[in-house]
């Protein structure tokens, strides 16, 4: 990894600049010398609230954007292969909650100063990317925080919301309720009101073709969601909750049981023996099971696709966050695949996924995913990723303060 250093508010009052190693710097200017107009907001990552404050005051301070953005910043460039890169060298990092520092003139809903979230979907494009000091966001991928949550909470929700969004309004058809100044969310019917070209090829028919409207979740059905001590599946059972389903999730009950009994959820089952799972999961839906989503991978989505009702008139639904089984479909069974392109690349499902959030928010609506902080800035990301794959993280998410 080669790490480049960038402040403008040294310790002793003076600017610094430090660049390790020095012969790799990485000018801000060559990220962004390219940029669309679509690409209308830009985000410094903050600390916590305490310091929202005197973040604003800097920005006044320096009075114009040649002084607020940096010619170089400090970010964390990866220079051998990973799972799901697409190119070398490459900055990662999908998540990430800060200050705007430039905003774009048109913008009537987002100021410089407002603290925000992003959910980065678009893996493909490094400027917008978590693991640097600056980040490009688009207008319709980010939500103002309310002052009752902490940049490290909402650093933590991002594509864990919009993955549960999209699994659930788009690939099974579930409105989202309605709620204090909240209007109900049909992404459904959003996404099939959109002219067919305006939808990415790749995800077309998912979005099309692969729910008929009678077969929507309706208030009371059963949805059950196999490793619901993620993030992911906290949002799942949350909204699915909301929006008046009953909740199976499947996790290690002697591991997590504790903090999720007391969330109030329908069931809990242990998955630490699957086949006895499908068994209890089965018994408790009398068979009838026809909503099931997996954020594990093929083997526990294949195991998920036992508990589903099959051959019956009303078709069955597995969607996988991860993967989906390896084995065809039974009859009556239909497999989805949650379309996270249209986050980034429809406007108009983007704006009304944050929209609906910044609500949830404001609201309290939701419980958000407990948060350990993590010290160091971007020297610390290398740690953090460790010790997640050493199995010691789970049901929280690590956020890296810069």
């Amino acid at each position: 990894m080669a790490i480049i250093t960038y402040s403008s508010f040294a310790d002793d009052g003076t600017d610094a600049l430090e660049v390790w190693p020095p012969t790799s710097k990485l000018a801000f200017d060559s990220i962004v010398s390219d940029l669309k107009p679509s690409y209308t907001t830009k985000t410094v990552a903050q600390s916590d609230p305490d310091r929202r404050q005197q973040a604003k005051v800097r920005v006044a301070e320096h009075g114009n954007e040649h002084d607020v953005i940096p010619k170089v910043q400090r970010a964390l460039i990866l220079h051998d292969y990973g799972f799901g890169i697409p190119q070398l060298p490459y900055v990662a990092g999908r998540d990430f909650a800060g200050m705007i520092v430039k905003a774009s003139p048109s913008m009537s809903d987002l100021k410089e100063g407002d603290i925000v979230l992003c959910a980065s979907t678009d893996y493909r494009d490094m400027r917008k990317a978590a693991f640097q000091e600056y980040a490009i966001a688009l207008e319709h991928n980010v939500c103002k925080l309310p002052k009752h949550v902490s940049v490290a909470q909402g650093a933590a929700i991002g594509v864990a919301y919009v993955a549960a969004g999209l699994a659930l309004g788009v690939c099974l058809g579930l409105r989202l309720p309605a709620f204090g100044s909240a209007q109900h969310l049909d992404l459904r019917a959003l996404v099939r009101s959109l002219p067919p070209k305006e939808i990415p090829a790749d995800v077309r028919a998912e979005c099309l073709q692969s729910l008929e409207e009678d077969q929507r979740p309706q208030s009371g059905d059963w949805i059950a969601i196999w490793g619901g001590s993620s993030t992911s599946a906290l949002f799942l059972a949350q909204l699915a909750r909301l929006a008046g389903l009953k909740i199976i999730l499947v996790v290690d009950v002697a591991k997590h049981g504790r903090r999720l009994s007391t969330m109030g959820w329908s069931y809990l089952v242990d998955s630490q023996h699957p086949d006895r799972a499908v068994e209890v999961i089965r018994g408790i839906t009398g068979g009838q099971l026809r909503y099931g989503i997996d954020v594990v991978g093929p083997k526990t989505s294949s195991c998920l696709a036992r508990c589903l009702a099959k051959g019956s008139q009303a078709q069955a639904h597995l969607v996988a966050l991860a993967a989906l089984p390896k084995e065809p479909a039974a009859d009556g069974v239909v497999y989805h695949s949650v379309p996270m392109k249209l986050f980034h690349e429809v406007p108009s499902v983007g704006r009304a996924l944050m929209t609906w959030l910044e609500h949830a928010l404001e609201a309290s609506a939701v419980i958000l995913p407990e948060v350990t902080s993590v010290k160091g800035g971007l020297s610390g990301v290398n740690p953090a990723l460790d010790e997640m794959r050493s199995g010691a993280v789970s049901g929280r998410r690590l956020v890296v303060r810069l």
